[in-house]
């Protein structure tokens, strides 16, 4: 091992991870990465106009940060939380740069293959849900996102997007509402 690393146990909590990297542990950094990297790839991706190669530049950005950052993390939240809030940032800064704007979600949140028939049904309403998803406003849209498919609380995803709980759960209601008008579907949600 190289000066500044040491073997983490496989059982260690991310808030252990957190503490290690503080301390100038590289490889809790590695393994917060294994850890978190292909959900915040997902994140991103569907952030950044669904350009991999861009979300993998901010996914590092993120990473740094949070390296960074691991002296100052009080634990006031979960640190998936705070690293969807980092990279929520992040996506925010360089679409602002770039342009960029918000796409589909990324194709990682499919469900399980099934059968052909299973298969077909599943992707037409797939498609139907995500044509509706882009006619939500932005703040709605990415409401539902960081709940439904990033699994955040309410408390949480009102952490990453720096809004009360009350605000996340009038945009999920404003929101369930409209794809229920959209998709005309009254037992969606």
């Amino acid at each position: 091992m190289f000066e500044g690393q040491r073997q983490m146990p496989v059982e260690a909590t991310d808030l252990d991870l957190i503490r290690a990297m503080a301390s100038g542990d590289t490889h809790a950094l590695d393994s917060l990465y294994a850890r978190h990297g292909p959900a915040l790839l997902g994140y991103l991706t569907g952030q950044l106009g669904n350009n991999r190669q861009i979300a993998e530049e901010v996914l590092q950005d993120v990473m740094l940060a949070a390296w960074k950052s691991a002296p100052n993390f009080r634990g006031d939240s979960k640190v998936r939380t705070w690293l969807i809030a980092i990279a929520r940032n992040q996506a925010i800064n360089i679409r602002r740069k770039r342009k960029l704007t918000l796409t589909e979600l990324h194709e990682s949140y499919d469900s399980d293959s099934t059968g052909p028939l299973e298969r077909m049904v599943r992707e037409s309403r797939a498609e139907l849900l995500h044509e509706a998803l882009k006619q939500l406003p932005e703040q709605q849209r990415e409401t539902l996102e960081l709940v439904f498919f990033h699994q955040l609380s309410g408390p949480e995803a009102a952490d990453v997007m720096g809004v009360s709980v009350g605000t996340v759960k009038s945009r999920l209601h404003r929101a369930k509402e409209t794809l229920r008008r959209l998709l005309g579907d009254e037992d969606m949600f």
